[in-house]
């Protein structure tokens, strides 16, 4: 009984966790590719405006 227990509390916090990060998971990547792409063109559009 307690073998069964220990494994559907793991089963529960497995699947709380896909739950919770798993959602969503391509979301934090590409806002790190959006803020990356926007520091990289940060000097271009600088020397753009500067004229």
């Amino acid at each position: 009984m307690r073998d069964r227990l220990v494994s559907n509390s793991s089963f529960h916090d497995a699947a709380g966790a896909f739950c919770a990060r798993g959602a969503f998971p391509m979301l934090p990547a590409l806002l790190r590719g959006v803020i990356f792409i926007l520091a990289l063109a940060t000097p271009f559009v600088a020397a753009l405006l500067a004229g």
